[in-house]
């Protein structure tokens, strides 16, 4: 916006006024024009979601090999909790705490006897810990 002193008044006054400046008229778009704009639109959005679906792919590429390399180390958690066998653990587990005697070891699970006597088949996967 531009400010201007309006000369047609005496010199010593000190007021101002302001002409706008008149906007450009847009040009409406023809159906093909529109038709283009939309498709340069999906265009960008498609390539957007390529790039995200290739960033979460990696991502779960990871997530699986670290699932691998636990499940590879399940071994290290057999040999612990064969010191363990016939005594009263806590196992932490996603589902929530487990208490009881440890009966038998699996390759992939445990068996816990509870105090009410019920058995309760726990997977490895499912450890948070241990005590």
């Amino acid at each position: 916006m531009r400010r201007y002193w309006k000369r047609e008044l005496d010199a010593d006054c000190k007021e101002i006024s302001v002409r706008k400046k008149k906007k450009r008229e847009k040009k409406p778009h023809s159906v093909w024009g529109k038709i283009l704009l939309l498709r340069r639109k999906l265009d960008r959005s498609l390539a957007l979601i390529r790039a995200q679906m290739a960033r979460l792919n990696a991502r779960i590429n990871a997530l699986q090999e670290q699932v691998n390399g636990l499940q590879g180390g399940s071994s290290s958690v057999i040999a612990f909790l064969r010191g363990k066998l016939n005594t009263r653990v806590t196992i932490e587990t996603t589902a929530g705490s487990i208490f009881g005697t440890l009966i038998a070891i699996g390759e992939d699970h445990v068996q816990i006897a509870e105090p009410n006597g019920s058995i309760v088949i726990v997977p490895f996967r499912s450890f948070l810990s241990v005590a």
